[in-house]
């Protein structure tokens, strides 16, 4: 069985071709294997020897955005005509427009047997147990028939509810219908709205809300530094609500007052839920507005890449993809991320064998690393999105000449600037923090620390490597290696080296002036 055909347009088109039978045989092949129906052919005759002019009338289809869909569906004809070297010229082409209704739905129940008539007026009890069983009897599942029904009017609905299926059970005579929890029935001569036009309105508006939520959080981040620093944003912000409004409207039709209502709202409950976003997070912590940030810029990447999946295949696609699983094929090689370590390192005059570094925190760096390599994929991405509005159809070595550029520069600037920069940055910092007193943060399992070191004997029988080692000196623990402590003299900015077992560290909180013992 051929598998099946994926498309989101079709598009019809007049098509002139200026050909031989050949060439039309070979024009109309090309269009079985994309499954491209012809409507309608008219012209010729033409032979094997004599060319006629032969107009077709076709249905395109292809995946892809309505914005620009005329055009993609255009140049996916020229494509074929220039893969075959034809004389063909696309006269026309138009989308078809198939949107069925979306019918106010219903549900089939069956109400309960009629009671016998009360003999003497109901006590109150009897009147609320009677409204809880018909309450029961129109809500629960239990007198439910399970008959989904969409219709435009309640009789439409219940002559539903009431016709024999074959094979289903027959309806009792007490069925009817009603309409979900809190819903009318639908005015007569109401406008009734489209299903695909609705999903789509539904979920542009997902997207303008967390351009609303987003916006938001970044406002709350910046606002301690004043209206310059986030004025745009809320531009943004007040921008997004435009759409919103206008996208509820087509879902809302006829109701234009509930849904500008309905979109001051959405921008209110965006902006609080953004804002208690940024104020959540601990002011040492990281940034929920940062956070947001990189969740929407990772479902850019993803959405691009789906979309050229989309266009293409997997079996296309997943060369391209394979430098995607770098970090997880690195994290079977840990050493590779001991790069970082190492530049970290070289700005305190040390080296890999310096420092012990655990094998999870090597792996964690090889995944750093890692993902620094694959910022690329934003070139991936982009190429996506360019074949998901048709613009990278028939002159496609734009698009990969474009791809190949950005790639090459996002790669280079991931290695350098999320990896060897950011490593060289920390080491560099680390130092500078040493040499003013301050505590120094860790970095990828190297945790550097204050104390204070005692000698286990005589200072003079401890062998020093790297200079003199005075015990009434703090010093900055940086880290130790096969029994060899590693210690950083902020004074004289250099590294000591010493046999762990000549020395007693007393960890500090932060350094002090002398760590001589008092008297």
């Amino acid at each position: 069985m051929s598998a099946t055909l994926k498309f989101d347009q079709r598009a019809i088109a007049v098509v002139e071709l200026l050909g031989t039978t050949t060439e039309c045989e070979d024009f109309e092949e090309a269009l079985r294997e994309r499954r491209w129906p012809v409507l309608q052919r008219e012209g010729g005759p033409s032979t094997a020897m004599s060319a006629r002019t032969t107009r077709y009338l076709l249905e395109c289809r292809f995946p892809g955005s309505r914005v620009n869909a005329r055009r993609g569906a255009r140049e996916r004809i020229e494509v074929v005509g220039d893969e075959l070297q034809l004389d063909l010229v696309v006269e026309v082409t138009d989308l078809v427009v198939r949107d069925p209704e979306h019918r106010p739905a219903w549900f089939a129940y069956e109400r309960p047997a009629a009671d016998d008539p009360p003999v003497s007026p109901p006590t109150r009890r009897a009147r609320w147990r009677g409204w809880a069983r018909r309450w029961c009897a129109e809500r629960l599942a239990p007198y439910r028939t399970g008959r989904h029904i969409s219709a435009l009017s309640r009789s439409r609905a219940e002559e539903l509810a009431t016709r024999t299926l074959p094979g289903a059970v027959t309806p009792s005579p007490r069925v009817t219908v009603r309409r979900p929890v809190a819903t009318p029935d639908p005015d007569p001569g109401a406008v009734t709205a489209r299903r695909r036009r609705e999903d789509r309105e539904i979920f542009k508006l997902c997207h303008a809300a967390a351009v609303l939520m987003i916006a938001s959080s970044l406002i709350a981040r910046l606002w301690p530094q004043g209206f310059a620093a986030w004025w745009v944003l809320g531009a943004v912000a007040v921008a997004a609500l435009g759409p919103a409004a206008y996208w509820l409207t087509r879902i809302m039709s006829g109701k234009p007052g509930a849904a500008l209502a309905s979109a001051l709202a959405l921008g209110v409950a965006m902006a609080a839920v953004g804002t208690m976003i940024e104020l959540s997070g601990e002011s040492d912590g990281p940034s929920g507005a940062m956070g947001l940030v990189v969740v929407a810029a990772g479902y850019t990447v993803f959405t691009g890449i789906r979309l050229l999946v989309r266009q293409w295949s997997w079996r296309v696609v997943a060369p391209w993809l394979l430098p995607a699983v770098l970090p997880l094929a690195l994290g079977f090689f840990p050493s590779l991320g001991l790069g970082l370590h190492a530049l970290y390192l070289d700005a305190f005059g040390l080296n890999l064998e310096d420092v012990e570094i655990p094998r999870l925190w090597q792996v964690i760096a090889t995944v750093r690393l890692g993902l620094a390599v694959n910022l690329w994929l934003i070139a991936l991405a982009g190429l996506g999105y360019l074949q998901h509005l048709h613009w990278c159809v028939r002159d496609r070595w734009i698009g990969f000449t474009l791809l190949g550029f950005f790639a090459l520069v996002l790669l280079m600037s991931g290695v350098w600037n999320f990896g060897l920069r950011t490593a060289a940055h920390a080491g560099a910092g680390a130092v500078r923090a040493a040499a003013s007193g301050k505590a120094v943060d860790a970095y990828f399992g190297i945790s550097p620390q204050w104390v204070c070191v005692r000698p286990i004997g005589p200072v003079k029988d401890i062998h020093v490597d790297g200079g003199e080692f005075r015990p009434a000196r703090p010093y900055l623990r940086i880290g130790d290696a096969s029994g060899t402590a590693v210690l950083w003299d902020p004074a004289e900015k250099s590294a000591l080296k010493m046999p762990m077992d000549k020395l007693r560290v007393i960890p500090v909180d932060e350094p002090s002036k002398s760590c001589a013992p008092s008297a």
